[in-house]
C-alpha cells in the first residue's frame, strides 16, 4: 500500500486569499497553509484516495500558482526513469 502524502499547493501571498476561495467554491479546502522559505503561501490538502485525488487537481487554480507543474507522490521532482 502506498504511503498517503499530503498535497502542497504554492501561491504568492498576494494570491492566497483568490486560491482559497477558488477552491472552496469547488469544495476543497486546505487542511493548513504554512509560508515556505521562498515567502510562498503553501496550501497543504490531508491525503485523498485517488479517486478525490482527480476532483483536486482538476480544481487547483492553476493560473495563480507560484509553481510549474504538479508533483505526485514521495520521489523527488523531475527523476528520471532509467
Amino acid at each position: 500500500m502506498a504511503k498517503a502524502i499530503p498535497t502542497r499547493f504554492s501561491v504568492l501571498p498576494e494570491n492566497e486569499a483568490a486560491a482559497i476561495a477558488h477552491l472552496e467554491a469547488r469544495g476543497y479546502s486546505p487542511a493548513a497553509i504554512k509560508t515556505d522559505d521562498g515567502g510562498l503561501s503553501v496550501l497543504i490538502f490531508s491525503p485523498l484516495p485517488d479517486d478525490q485525488m482527480f476532483g483536486l487537481v482538476q480544481a487547483l487554480p492553476v493560473h495563480l500558482s507560484a509553481k510549474i507543474g504538479i508533483v505526485m507522490g514521495d520521489q523527488p521532482p523531475f527523476a528520471s526513469k532509467l
